[in-house]
């Protein structure tokens, strides 16, 4: 057979993972390493000596990642029939092949996060518990959490114990039954149900066994418990596993991830072999240095170098600010004067710890009319108008789907009240069937008006009549819904509802024509799994706006991370919450620096706006780890430019001073607010001098000397 690909361009650490056949391996994968690369090239490898495509599975982490990875593999072979997908497509896949061993319906719903919302104040009110106490927000983090620990029901009720896990014990129960009723899973579920089908049906993880004969997995820092019990069921037969990630890239832990996956995979599987991908082609050694030198500081991480193979370039550059606007103001006037010199727009990208420190440099965008675009793909299919089109396809794919009947027959007026719905939904409780079927049977809800009875019916039939289209294209079959359902006129004018409606039809018909057979319920189950770096459009002429959780995997040549600030990166949730959650903050500081390749600004605010406060920021301890000296190290005076609304510095040849700091490491304190604590460390910066303060209620915080107001223990006040 003529290879298909060369491994002579390859690093001797790529060859390596490349040309490793059968048996465990661990590919730990540095920031820019080509990762992705190596995975390709391996599965042209393995189809090259004679493994055969279908007999191939590679996991990613999301849909565009995926459609990267399939791409670069046609290029690489001209073999088909690997199978390339995410952990939740995957599961979506086995759930829908095995649907009676899994307990489910084939067509059942994946409800989103505001269906899940829906869900969750409906069981708390059936539990008759007061949204204060139990809000849904709170409750489906919670369940979320019991569910990635793979902890079912049963298992949870048999070790709740007080009030609170008593009744969150029966919230988790009527939650599950509503999804139930719906013949819908959540996100949780698709993982959940694949990991016990796996454990309880051997048969099942023989058959899968010998169709995955080899399992890829990318980004396995990142998995949870259930994941991880997916990959090893389906590897258990033939140990023909290989992972690659990084710990360092671990940030997650938030939503269930747990980085102790990676670090424990030579334990799980003995005779793996590892390989270290430490070349980085990606960012110049002045950027990886400074990265290297802040995720030292984490502990829970595997060993490994940054070496760099491009030349060196520009220092990092930390920029102090007055605030939040007049730092927004000079991350865009330096994004104004790259694309003044010709800089592509594409190649400049702003990060930042929460999404809503993006209006500050969305205004400053806006008045100097530079092109940029927000990545937070997620929040476009929770519009209104696209989640009630969807509505209609949802209740067309899955008919017992009551949610999406609600949504769909209340997206305007149709003569049909509320209290007809509810008498609706009284017949179909006692009928034991859905909203649906019992519209179609309308005529036997004698406490309904015949008018409206007429009109329910009509609703149901003309989605019977559109259900037998579901099975081809789905542009079509979705211009045609929202003429015939009356959204089209329902929506009238509203420009920007049309505009929204037209790129969801347009991003259909882009699905039609990417896959072989395309149908309405994998198109919703596309939807259903989009992630916010879906929707990262990297030809868009614009710069980009994102969250740096968003910008993983993803590569500038241009990089600004705003607000590094205690309490804002790392959050002051981490801070709070120990150890553990400041090394996940460390990483995600980490990534942002990792994904430019020639330039990266970083900057924090003397002052912030945080919950409607005008609040004083410290700088973030972050900044001390890359070698930040404090601004009074090197500027002995500071100007306020009225005309650039920015602090400008004005270095001079004069020795700073430092001041004498009254404290010392391991002295008891106490602070106002936060009570007794003892100095862990001591950073003399003159008058901008930091404290960092284990208290005795676990938190460690970073404290600026001179605002901190502490008082020694022990020691009267004068």
């Amino acid at each position: 057979m003529t290879p298909s690909i060369s491994i002579d361009c390859l690093t001797a650490s790529q060859r390596q993972a490349v040309l490793h056949k059968d048996g465990p391996l661990l590919v730990l994968a540095g920031p820019g390493s080509g990762k992705t690369r190596v995975i390709t090239c391996r599965i042209a490898q393995l189809i090259d000596s004679g493994v055969r495509p279908w007999n191939i599975c590679a996991i990613t982490f999301t849909n565009k990642a995926a459609e990267e990875m399939r791409l670069r593999v046609e290029r690489s072979t001209p073999a088909s029939g690997v199978y390339l997908s995410t952990f939740h497509s995957l599961c979506v896949w086995i759930l829908r092949r095995y649907p009676e061993e899994a307990q489910v319906k084939a067509n059942f719903s994946i409800f989103d996060a505001g269906d899940q919302q829906r869900c969750m104040k409906e069981a708390i009110k059936d539990s008759k518990l007061e949204a204060a106490s139990f809000s849904p927000a709170r409750m489906l983090e919670y369940v979320s959490r019991l569910k990635n620990e793979l902890e079912d029901v049963e298992d949870f009720e048999s070790r709740a114990h007080d009030y609170f896990t008593k009744n969150a014990a029966q919230v988790y129960r009527r939650y599950q039954k509503i999804l139930k009723l719906n013949n819908a899973l959540d996100f949780d579920d698709l993982l959940v149900r694949t990991a016990f089908l796996l454990r309880d049906h051997p048969e099942v993880r023989q058959s899968l066994s010998h169709r995955f004969h080899y399992l890829l997995i990318d980004e396995y820092q990142d998995t949870n418990r259930a994941q991880y019990q997916i990959a090893k069921g389906i590897a258990l037969a033939h140990h023909n596993i290989c992972v690659t990630g990084d710990p360092d890239q671990a940030i997650y832990r938030w939503r269930g991830a747990d980085i102790g996956n990676i670090l424990a995979f030579e334990k799980d599987w003995p005779e793996t072999v590892v390989v270290k991908l430490e070349e980085n082609f990606r960012s110049t050694p002045n950027i990886l240095g400074k990265a290297d030198q802040l995720i030292a500081f984490n502990t829970r991480r595997k060993q490994k170098k940054l070496i760099a193979t491009r030349p060196a370039g520009q220092d990092i550059e930390i920029q102090t600010c007055d605030d939040e606007n007049a730092e927004a103001r000079y991350v865009a006037e330096q994004a104004q004067a790259m694309i003044e010199k010709k800089i592509d727009p594409n190649e400049i990208a702003v990060f930042y710890r929460v999404n809503s420190m993006s209006r500050a440099i969305e205004e400053a965008f806006v008045q100097r009319q530079l092109p940029y675009q927000v990545v937070r793909g997620i929040e476009f299919y929770a519009r209104k108008e696209v989640r009630d089109l969807l509505s209609y396809l949802k209740l067309m794919a899955n008919p017992e789907d009551n949610v999406a009947f609600d949504r769909a027959i209340g997206t305007h007026s149709r003569g049909i009240g509320k209290t007809s719905i509810e008498r609706l939904e009284e017949f179909a409780r006692i009928q034991g069937i859905s909203l649906l079927s019992a519209a179609l049977r309308a005529e036997q809800v004698e406490t309904i008006n015949r008018p409206t009875r007429l009109r329910l019916k009509e609703f149901a039939q003309m989605i019977a009549q559109f259900q037998q289209k579901v099975q081809g294209p789905t542009a079509p079959l979705m211009e045609e819904v929202f003429t015939a359902s009356g959204l089209a006129g329902a929506f009238g004018s509203d420009e920007d509802a049309i505009e929204n409606i037209d790129s969801l039809i347009s991003a259909a018909a882009a699905y039609d024509r990417r896959v072989e057979q395309p149908n309405l319920t994998d198109y919703l189950q596309m939807v259903s799994l989009y992630s916010d770096s879906d929707a990262y459009d990297s030809s868009s002429g614009r710069v980009s706006l994102m969250s740096l959780h968003a910008a993983k995997g993803l590569e500038f040549d241009h990089v600004f991370i705003v607000g590094l600030e205690d309490g804002v990166l790392p959050h002051e949730r981490s801070i709070e919450a120990g150890p553990e959650d400041m090394e996940e903050e460390r990483r995600l500081l980490f990534v942002g620096m990792t994904r430019a390749r020639k330039t990266l600004g970083i900057s924090y605010a003397r002052h912030r706006v945080i919950r409607g406060q005008f609040i004083r920021s410290t700088p973030s301890q972050f900044l001390y780890e890359i070698g930040f000296a404090g601004e009074s190290r090197a500027v002995q005076s500071e100007q306020w430019d009225s005309g650039s609304d920015q602090y400008m510095y004005e270095p001079q040849d004069v020795p700073s001073v430092k001041t004498s700091i009254p404290y010392r490491v391991d002295e008891l304190v106490e602070h106002s607010k936060f009570g007794m604590g003892r100095i862990k460390e001591i950073l003399d910066l003159g008058e901008d001098s930091i404290v960092v303060v284990k208290f005795l209620s676990g938190n460690t915080k970073s404290l600026m000397l001179k605002y901190a107001n502490l008082r020694k223990v022990g020691v009267k006040e004068q």
